[in-house]
């Protein structure tokens, strides 16, 4: 059966995050930044929107250079704030997981999808499933994103940079080397600055290049392991399989209030099923936790988070159910507009095999 493999990007996720905050930046240049704390402007760029990219501003670029280079731009410089992307992309992944047999996410804003099952190794079908999770996305979260679809990762992931921003690029099998072959070598999965340079010292510049160089002069530069897997991605023909990443570094369950609101235990009542789902996927996977986070959307979609981190992990949720009301509560005093989506997030995961838990502490003697 023919591998059927997505990659999905979404398009530069910080800052389009702070754009469905906020429409009205849609039309100025955004940076969504690191900032170091030396100094105003220390740090660095975390990412742009496309605006602030056509001015030169790039993602790695210091902030002061950024500044100089959107001077009278009327530029936005945004704090980053990585709990509240962390939690929006939880629910972007969730809605991938759904539409795909197979999600290894590799970063907060992209993953791999193995859709060979689904689509029956049919290509037309998966630009269909394809078309389905972008419009899944942009009705869920008001995000766009880029899927780049082939028999491989790799191919996967060149397409989805071609489809950049907002398309859908797919290859099928028999057109994989024409598509590849005139990229630069240093797009390729897994090939970076160092391993880009020492191939531009062998004379391969190209993707078809690569592919036509033989194994033994490969080997001789990077090592048999590396040189198989420059070979084999070159020609569109690596076997590394979609893996559903090992375990989860948090779980999340956010919902729809069936009114907005303000009040903490209102929010907390219609949240009390999310919890108990939220409690028994931690003990069927013998899971505790040291962080909870309250989640709130508000009406005009931006994400307000409150968290507390205990000393000890913790293995029963609803012992700290007092805890996430306050946290609730916190959020209420401090926005202005009302809950429309309220969530709970555990995170810091460990095993509870050959520890000790908070929970023990807590419980009653019997």
């Amino acid at each position: 059966m023919e591998r059927v493999i997505a990659h999905i990007d979404i398009d530069y996720f910080y800052a389009q995050v702070e754009e469905v905050e906020n429409p009205a930046l849609r039309e100025r240049p955004v940076a969504v930044c690191v900032f170091s704390g030396r100094t105003e402007d220390s740090g660095v760029v975390a990412t742009a929107n496309y605006r602030a990219r056509e001015l030169g501003v790039s993602s790695g670029m210091p902030i002061a250079l950024a500044r100089r280079k959107l001077e009278g731009k009327d530029p936005v410089m945004i704090r980053m704030d990585h709990a509240k992307y962390e939690v929006i992309s939880e629910r972007v992944m969730q809605i991938l997981r759904a539409e795909a047999d197979v999600l290894e996410q590799t970063g907060i804003d992209e993953a791999f999808l193995d859709l060979t099952k689904r689509a029956g190794s049919d290509y037309e079908a998966a630009r269909a499933t394809a078309e389905g999770v972008k419009r899944s996305v942009f009705d869920g979260e008001h995000l766009t994103c880029s899927v780049g679809i082939g028999r491989s990762k790799v191919v996967a992931k060149l397409a989805s940079d071609k489809a950049k921003p907002g398309g859908i690029v797919i290859v099928p099998p028999d057109a994989t080397m024409s598509f590849m072959k005139d990229l630069p070598v240093a797009d390729l999965y897994g090939v970076g600055p160092k391993s880009s340079e020492a191939l531009r010292g062998l004379g391969i510049g190209t993707i078809g290049e690569l592919a036509a160089c033989q194994l033994s002069s490969l080997e001789k530069t990077f090592g048999r392991k590396f040189a198989v897997y420059l070979h084999d991605a070159a020609n569109g023909a690596d076997a590394d399989p979609v893996t559903e990443n090992k375990g989860p570094s948090q779980l999340m369950r956010v919902i729809t209030l069936k009114q907005n609101t303000t009040d903490a235990e209102t929010s907390m009542e219609q949240l009390a099923e999310a919890v108990a789902d939220l409690r028994r996927r931690l003990q069927s996977q013998n899971l505790s936790f040291r962080t909870v986070t309250a989640i709130a959307i508000l009406t005009d979609l931006s994400t307000k988070t409150r968290s507390k981190t205990f000393e000890t992990p913790i293995d029963d949720l609803s012992i700290v159910e007092s805890d996430i009301l306050d946290l609730f509560e916190d959020l209420s005093g401090s926005v202005d507009r009302e809950f429309r989506r309220v969530g709970i997030r555990v995170s810091d995961l460990r095993s509870d095999q050959d520890q000790s838990s908070l929970s023990e502490f807590l419980q009653p003697a019997k």
